[in-house]
């Protein structure tokens, strides 16, 4: 069923896409197809479910021993695999409904995370706040990619956030404190 939703959003805009459509063109029964999504949005979640989960590294950050999402690789990695259907999803109307998703998946894998292995802070608004940076840093980048076409390696574009993220280098180039002063 995936792939005929795949199919059919290389053809036309996700929002335009009907039940009877992906039906019609599988050969699979409604009831088949009820049995396993509630709706047409299921089904589009369930695709980025195949895409797995983001690894979990140790890696040395500011001389110390860290457990890290590799959300960053592991999205840029799945969109360069399959830039048609990404770039049909993120050009048509439905991009919002598609991004909504994408965000939503996003924020629970780095809430979970940042959860099982003590970075996120339950007590005020510490840890949603960690959470939703990272996130939407990662999806501006995200989207910004996708307009430019892919024109990056996603293994770059990983180096350079995880850098800026992880221990707050900035590019060398750029240099705050001459700016500031």
């Amino acid at each position: 069923m995936l792939a005929t939703m795949y199919q059919l959003a290389l053809e036309k805009d996700y929002r335009d896409i009907t039940v009877q459509d992906l039906l019609d063109r599988s050969g699979i029964a409604r009831s088949t197809f009820y049995a396993h999504f509630r709706d047409k949005e299921d089904l589009l979640v369930a695709g980025y479910g195949v895409m797995g989960m983001p690894a979990v590294q140790t890696r040395l950050s500011n001389g110390r021993a860290r457990t890290v999402l590799v959300v960053c690789s592991w999205l840029f990695v799945a969109t360069k695999k399959h830039a048609a259907l990404t770039t049909s999803l993120m050009s048509g109307a439905s991009r919002e409904i598609v991004l909504s998703h994408l965000e939503n998946l996003l924020i629970i894998q780095v809430r979970d995370h940042l959860k099982r292995h003590g970075g996120y802070q339950s007590d005020g608004i510490g840890g949603e706040i960690a959470v939703r940076s990272l996130v939407g840093g990662l999806l501006g980048i995200w989207r910004w990619s996708v307009r430019q076409g892919y024109v990056d390696a996603p293994l770059e574009i990983t180096g350079a956030f995880n850098q800026l993220i992880s221990e707050g280098l900035w590019p060398q180039t750029l240099d705050i404190a001459a700016q500031s002063t």
